[in-house]
């Protein structure tokens, strides 16, 4: 198993400056990626279990010169395989999804001294395998750091759709939590993505524009 804060540390210092993340919100990845990025507005943290990699093909589908870098865990991707379908099937070749795989739920808590409750990942499920008969072009599950920075370093020298399964070992966030909502997080991830790109993308209300609007030559 993998220190998650030192993985995540060493994607944080491997990913291109011009590259997007799309990043769960839930727990101590977030907590930890945000303290690590310091909170760069190139992420894009997502509040709901099961939709992170999808927002992340959607992403990397109307920016295919970006690379896209998704971050999620073994909770939320369990929660709806049906991303892994997508992934198959779209595999855009400009992301690369990085799942922290602890095996357990521990963000949502457990009784004092209890260990939290494990994730199918911690018995028969094997989340490479699965990305694999969905369709995706590339995935491995890695389990020492020394196997992570190999793959660390194809996924940024080659492109290609893939999935890297990090065997996380279990802990709490080594960082503290983040005081940023959902809302901060959309402007300012939005507001970056139309400054990098040159584009325009949250457009004035229907009103609005037509207190602007040209008077009528008439």
């Amino acid at each position: 198993m993998i220190d998650r804060y030192e993985w995540l540390s060493r994607l944080a210092r491997k990913i291109p400056d011009d590259a997007l993340v799309m990043s769960t919100i839930i727990g101590a990845v977030a907590f930890e990626w945000s303290a690590l990025t310091r909170e760069h507005p190139r992420t894009c943290f997502l509040g709901q279990m099961g939709d992170v990699i999808a927002m992340a093909i959607g992403l990397a589908m109307a920016l295919p010169h970006r690379k896209v870098i998704c971050i999620d865990a073994d909770g939320s991707v369990l929660l709806e395989l049906g991303q892994l379908v997508t992934l198959g099937q779209e595999a855009p070749k400009n992301l690369v999804v990085f799942v922290a795989d602890n095996q357990v739920y521990e963000s949502i808590g457990t009784t004092e001294g209890a260990r939290p409750r494990p994730t199918a990942t911690a018995s028969k499920a094997d989340l490479g395998a699965l990305a694999l008969a969905s369709g995706v072009p590339y995935a491995k599950n890695v389990n020492a750091m020394g196997d992570f920075e190999r793959e660390l370093d194809l996924a940024f020298s080659e492109l290609g759709c893939r999935l890297i399964n990090v065997r996380t070992n279990i802990g709490g966030a080594k960082a503290p939590a983040r005081q940023v909502d959902g809302f901060e997080d959309k402007y300012r991830f939005v507001r970056y993505v139309e400054n990098l790109e040159n584009i325009t993308i949250m457009t004035r209300a229907v009103q609005d524009r037509r207190l602007v609007a040209k008077p009528d030559a008439h």
